[in-house]
């Protein structure tokens, strides 16, 4: 007599929660990457049933996802109309700009007392690139938000990680790069120069003296881009 055969485990399927989730996720992260690009922008309308039809997927995930997005600042809904890109005032524009100087100042010196050589030599890496693509300025403001989250990577405080992120979503909506300005681009070359040599030296001073010009010259340019558009 043969022994009986054994049985085959049942592979687990995911369940419709779970790809639902996943879904939303990417919408998610779909649409921040818009913003990024400026594919979407401040004051944009962003409708269900529309983004639904684009991504290829139920409302369902596109819903959670918009949510997420009211949840963290970016969008508002308004009735019968649908989710709209939030625009930020002159008031909270100037606010937004503090409250960055005060948490990437403190980025800067951390990362002055804790960078590796890997991280100065990938933050080099960054530079480069970005000074190769000055005259593109889209590519340009990408690469510079890479910029700032490999300093906030070699600071290593998860509580000023988070702040900064969050932070960071929030500059998404502000429209164009203060970037786009040929001077501003070439004084933030030298800027970040100059933080990079500070933070190879391990000096927290000079390090955070350099974040707050930068910072200062960034916010002047923004609001002057701000009064432009009145």
């Amino acid at each position: 007599m043969s022994p009986p055969a054994k049985k085959k485990k049942a592979t687990k399927q995911p369940s419709g929660n779970h790809t639902a989730e996943n879904q939303s996720v990417n919408c998610y992260r779909e649409l921040i990457a818009r913003l990024q690009r400026g594919d979407i922008k401040p004051g944009d309308y962003l409708r269900e049933q529309a983004v639904a039809e684009e991504f290829g997927v139920s409302r369902t995930p596109v819903r959670e996802a918009l949510r997420k997005l009211e949840t963290e600042g970016l969008a508002v809904a308004e009735s019968r109309l649908g989710m709209r890109v939030r625009t930020l005032d002159y008031i909270e524009v100037v606010e937004l700009y503090e409250v960055r100087e005060i948490h990437e100042r403190a980025v800067a010196r951390l990362a002055a007392s804790k960078a590796t050589e890997v991280e100065l030599l990938e933050l080099s890496s960054i530079q480069t690139q970005i000074e190769k693509s000055k005259n593109n300025a889209t590519q340009m403001a990408a690469l510079n938000q890479r910029f700032h989250l490999a300093l906030l990577q070699m600071a290593k405080n998860r509580f000023l990680t988070r702040a900064v992120e969050s932070m960071l979503r929030t500059l998404l909506i502000l429209g164009p790069s203060t970037l786009e300005d040929p001077k501003r681009a070439s004084t933030a070359i030298k800027e970040h120069r100059g933080l990079i040599q500070a933070i190879q030296k391990h000096d927290g001073d000079k390090a955070e003296s350099i974040m707050s010009e930068h910072l200062q010259s960034a916010q002047r340019y923004r609001i002057r881009m701000y009064q432009q558009e009145l």
